[in-house]
C-alpha cells in the first residue's frame, strides 16, 4: 500500500478539492481517521464514495426535473383549455347579447307603431263624432 504523507487536514482537503468541515464529515460518513497518513486505497474508497453519492444526486435530480416537467406540460394543456373555454363562452355571451339587443329594437318598434297607431285612431273619428264632438 502506498501511503501519502500530508502536512494537515486543510492539505488533504486541498488537495480533493472541499473544505476541511466537508472533508471532516464525509471522512466520518466513510469511516476515515484524519491522522495525516492515508494510504492510496482509502483516499481511492473516499472518491469512490463521493462519486456514488453525486450520482445518487443526479438520479434524484433528473427525476424531479422529469416530474416538474411533466407538471408543467399538464399546467400547459389545462390553462389551454381554460383560455378555450372562456373564448367559446364570450361568444355565446357576445350572441345572446345581439338577440337580446334585436329584441329589444323590435319591441321598441313596436310600441312606435302602436303608439301610431293610437294617435291615429284618436286623430281618425268618424264624420258626426267631428261634427258633434
Amino acid at each position: 500500500m502506498t501511503e501519502h504523507l500530508y502536512k494537515s487536514v486543510k492539505a488533504l482537503a486541498d488537495e480533493l478539492g472541499i473544505s476541511r468541515t466537508t472533508l471532516y464529515k464525509r471522512a466520518k460518513l466513510n469511516g476515515i481517521d484524519l491522522n495525516g497518513n492515508y494510504t492510496s486505497q482509502q483516499i481511492e474508497h473516499f472518491f469512490q464514495s463521493e462519486i456514488q453519492r453525486l450520482s445518487s444526486q443526479l438520479t434524484v435530480k433528473d427525476e424531479q426535473i422529469a416530474e416538474l416537467n411533466q407538471q408543467l406540460k399538464q399546467a400547459h394543456k389545462l390553462a389551454d383549455q381554460a383560455q378555450q373555454l372562456q373564448l367559446k363562452t364570450q361568444l355565446q355571451l357576445e350572441a345572446e347579447q345581439q338577440k337580446v339587443l334585436a329584441l329589444e329594437t323590435e319591441l321598441q318598434q313596436e310600441e312606435v307603431v302602436s303608439e301610431a297607431s293610437a294617435n291615429g285612431a284618436e286623430n281618425k273619428k268618424g264624420f258626426w263624432r267631428r261634427i258633434f264632438g
